[in-house]
């Protein structure tokens, strides 16, 4: 009878062992990823410029990111070197929860671009993990990725 508690003992420590040591589908300690994107046009023939920063026609603290309700972004950050940044994961966002958000990009009163993340969980393992992501800009696919990282970066040619 001893035998049998002491394996049932060492089969419950090595199966909460198991999915503790599971990654968490975040990774990173603060609890959000962060998606960074670049907007470039075509100058002349074969020489792409940032759209927005210093060498674009748009001054980078013009550019504005809103929600799909209409609420500014607080943490998207363009800078002069063209980059931008949005937070699409935050520290609250339920893990066990596929994620799509749309955004509007403002750049100017004429020009206001639509920008979509889609992010499926897999529920198939201990931890919810993010199987696969998309980016999309103005219902283009720009980038997309089938494991649990994330798209770091993703350039966009507009026209």
């Amino acid at each position: 009878m001893k035998e049998l508690k002491l394996i049932a003992f060492w089969m419950a420590i090595l199966s909460f062992w198991g999915c503790s040591s599971c990654p968490d589908q975040y990774g990173d300690d603060d609890g959000e990823k962060r998606q960074n994107f670049s907007l470039r046009y075509e100058r002349s023939p074969n020489n792409w410029q940032p759209i927005i920063g210093a060498f674009g026609y748009i001054h980078e603290d013009s550019v504005k990111l809103y929600d799909e309700n209409y609420n500014i972004v607080e943490d998207f950050m363009a800078d002069v070197g063209g980059r931008c940044s949005l937070v699409y994961i935050e520290r609250d966002t339920p893990k066990e929860e596929d994620i799509t958000k749309t955004y509007y990009l403002y750049l100017s009163f004429q020009d206001t671009d639509t920008i979509r993340h889609e992010y499926r969980v897999n529920k198939k393992t201990c931890k919810y993990l993010l199987d696969y992501g998309r980016f999309f800009y103005n219902n283009k696919l720009i980038e997309s990725t089938t494991n649990d990282t994330g798209i770091p970066a993703a350039t966009i040619r507009k026209n």
